[in-house]
């Protein structure tokens, strides 16, 4: 049992940096409307924090990728989670919202060094032939933090203003992330590997590079675009603020499930990567076929139960893919380099949703056209190489 803690203890130390990282977002609303009246500006305006969580990593993510297959990724985990939490408390001081934003955006750059690119790319380096169960195992965090983190924030608000609660809560998750990784995260993780990764980015030339980048970026960015029109649908159609809410929580417990039955599996299915990625995609898109039907609670819980299982199982899938195509020591780099690919999609989603909504009056169209990507993201996956392509790459 010992023994086996001491294997996995990499994988859960990626689940902390996941969730105490990624998975700050779910506590941003908490921070709105104090900030609002703090510095007199509408909610609207600080609404558009977030998109610095999803352009910055767009922009940083492959430079920070290059570090972590060039550098001890430990270092590279530590610096990000200093400029995260440091930036948080700077935030907590800042005299007006310009300095509160421009700290907000350093936040955004710090969490990239923790993130996705890296801790998925650690999981990788450390787990060869495991690496499925490694990173739902990681992904697993993010559930977890939007779980706990919402309660206990909530209560300091409470108790303390907002200032005081996120300088706090910074403090603490800076000391306790620093322990977590020196004692969870190798100091040669990935050694062995980095002397081999100087082939450059010749990735770039190859077309599973290109189909997964693109397939991932529209998968994810129908799951952004649709946590942003779930509250509104249910309640059109009929749900109490309270019920809709109920239902997204719902959701998520069908995503938990779903990393917790790819951390199940394992790598059992490493070799039909291609198929398992279809099947998850077809699961989401009978999910928005059923939330089309909107007829009744069941089948609006049946809807949102299979497209958050399949959404929940989806996430680890992106480096999953990319181990099956992609070298260990590059992996990080190839990783972060298809982080741009995610900009256009993210950036034109939500407000086109947005104004589907205004010109009909509900999101039904919007739906249609997010099932629509899912399928092209299913093509894309079906055009990639069957199998384990990393030998005749190499």
């Amino acid at each position: 049992m010992k023994q086996a803690l001491r294997f996995w203890l990499p994988a859960l130390s990626g689940m902390a940096c996941l969730g105490l990282g990624a998975g700050l977002l779910g506590i941003y609303g908490f921070f709105v409307e104090p900030l609002s009246r703090e510095f007199g500006v509408g909610v609207a305006v600080l609404n558009t924090g977030p998109v610095a969580l999803l352009l910055v990593p767009g922009l940083v993510a492959p430079f920070v990728g290059r570090l972590a297959d060039r550098l001890p990724i430990r270092r590279v985990i530590l610096a990000g989670v200093t400029l995260a939490m440091l930036s948080l408390v700077a935030v907590s001081f800042a005299p007006s919202l310009a300095v509160a934003a421009a700290c907000f955006v350093l936040f955004a750059v710090g969490v990239t060094g923790y993130g996705p690119v890296v801790i998925n790319g650690l999981m990788v380096k450390v787990y060869p032939k495991r690496e499925a169960r490694a990173l739902a195992i990681a992904a697993i965090g993010i559930s977890l933090a939007t779980a706990t983190l919402p309660p206990a924030v909530g209560f300091l608000l409470e108790t303390a203003s907002w200032r005081g609660t996120l300088a706090s809560l910074a403090t603490v998750l800076l000391v306790l992330l620093w322990v977590v990784v020196l004692l969870g995260v190798p100091a040669d993780a990935g050694a062995g590997l980095r002397q081999d990764s100087a082939g450059g980015s010749g990735f770039y030339r190859r077309g599973e590079f290109w189909l997964v980048g693109f397939c991932v970026a529209l998968a994810f960015n129908v799951a952004i675009v649709l946590s942003i029109c779930y509250p509104a649908h249910f309640m059109q159609s009929g749900y109490s603020a309270g019920e809709a809410g109920l239902i997204l929580a719902f959701a998520g417990l069908c995503g938990l499930v779903g990393k917790s039955v790819i951390a199940w599996l394992g790598d059992a299915s490493r070799h039909h990567a291609r198929a398992l990625v279809v099947g998850l995609l077809s699961l989401q898109v009978l999910g928005l076929a059923l939330l089309l039907r909107g007829d009744g609670l069941a089948l609006t819980l049946c809807a949102v139960g299979l497209f958050g299982f399949g959404g929940g199982a989806f996430i680890p899938m992106h480096p999953f893919l990319n181990s099956r195509y992609f070298d260990a020591a590059v992996i990080s780099h190839v990783n972060g380099a298809q982080m741009p690919l995610f900009l256009p999609f993210g950036l034109l989603g939500a407000p086109l949703a947005g104004l589907s909504f205004d010109r009909t009056g509900s999101y039904d169209i919007a739906l249609v056209w997010l099932a629509a990507a899912l399928c092209a993201a299913i093509l894309l996956t079906l055009r990639l190489p069957a199998g384990d392509a990393r030998q005749s790459a190499a």
